[in-house]
């Protein structure tokens, strides 16, 4: 009968499978201090794991064996290193507690992904999104999956973004321009005048700051939800 820790290192050398391959990476986060490892969930590049780092819950992402694109957790971490600093407590990302080319130590994320969050508390929810992607904008970084359902999370008080692997710095981000479009317009979950938020989103591309607040102020301005 396969053992518990075997099972883990084949998760951990997904999809090879490779035992020898995942206890070394284990190995290798153990050593910098988390524990109680358990297997979340699998991407297209990455294996995501919860674990606990100074009895801080804690998210730890692992390449996947058959990834070609060697070090893309560096660079994520140095784009969440990068926002960190930028955004302080406004940062909408996970924090990097570290890195290395085998693994990604960062903060869980608790909370409900963006529909069901709307679902239950309405436009504070696209507010707080809205907000987060500006934020984003703002810092010359381009998430490049914010149309993911799954990359939108609601904690309870700020809609929060994970999995930043494809995310790349760019003079102008569109980030609030996609969310807006596919989350927004293309789900028509707001009762909006089209022409006017066509008109808003424009403003947004040529002044960042104005045409945030336009947007937000027509969205406060008795919109309701469908």
């Amino acid at each position: 009968m396969e053992s518990q820790s075997s099972r883990l290192f084949k998760l951990l050398s997904y999809p090879s499978g490779d035992v020898l391959r995942g206890e070394e990476i284990y190995k290798k986060i153990k050593n910098f201090g988390v524990e109680n490892l358990s297997f979340v969930s699998k991407g297209y590049r990455g294996i995501v794991f919860k674990g606990e780092l100074n009895g801080r819950k804690v998210a730890v992402k692992v390449p996947r064996s058959d990834v070609k694109k060697e070090n893309f957790l560096l660079k994520e971490c140095e784009v969440l290193r990068y926002l960190s600093k930028k955004l302080g407590e406004r940062n909408p990302a996970p924090f990097p507690f570290g890195c290395s080319p085998d693994f990604l130590v960062m903060e869980w994320i608790e909370g409900i992904p963006f529909s069901e969050a709307f679902k239950r508390f309405g436009l504070d929810v696209v507010l707080g999104a809205l907000r987060s992607c500006f934020l984003l904008d703002e810092s010359g970084v381009e998430h490049c999956e914010i149309k993911g359902e799954k990359h939108l999370i609601y904690d309870g008080q700020k809609v929060r973004i994970i999995d930043f692997e494809s995310a790349k710095f760019k003079d102008s981000p569109r980030n609030l321009l996609q969310f807006f479009g596919y989350h927004v317009l293309g789900k028509g979950i707001l009762e909006l005048d089209k022409g006017k938020v066509m008109e808003l989103l424009n403003l947004y591309k040529v002044n960042r700051d104005a045409g945030y607040r336009a947007l937000v102020s027509l969205l406060t301005k008795g919109n309701s939800c469908l």
